[in-house]
């Protein structure tokens, strides 16, 4: 949770920003000067011995669902620690990010977390 959270002139809390990358994702509140954490976009499975990559663009809809789904719980629960129910969510992408992955990142968040509102940001 932001220091300066109760400190604002209106109720409106600031929104995450995720910018997920290849080899690293950074996310934090929009507002701050940096990040509040970079981390490998990478998750471990129990069944598979090196950490899986999160950003893939080759795998299927239903697999990289569920690895978005497992990441950003990550980032939401252990990283930034805020409802994700709460906060508007800004994505920073490359412009050159595939549909079907900018599609099931919209669906984990809409329907998984229950995000409000969704802003994506396509860096040039």
């Amino acid at each position: 949770m932001p220091l300066y959270e109760g400190l604002g002139s209106g109720g409106e809390k600031t929104a995450v920003v995720l910018d997920l990358g290849e080899a690293f994702t950074k996310c934090g509140f929009a507002g701050e000067t940096g990040p509040r954490c970079i981390i490998p976009s990478e998750i471990k499975k129990p069944d598979v011995s090196k950490p899986v990559r999160v950003v893939q663009y080759n795998i299927n809809t239903e697999e990289l669902y569920s690895y978005l789904k497992e990441f950003i719980h990550m980032l939401y629960f252990r990283h930034l620690l805020v409802n994700p129910r709460d906060r508007r969510v800004v994505i920073i992408e490359s412009v050159l990010c595939p549909s079907h992955f900018r599609d099931t990142l919209a669906r984990v968040l809409f329907k998984h977390f229950e995000v409000h509102v969704l802003c994506n940001y396509c860096m040039c």
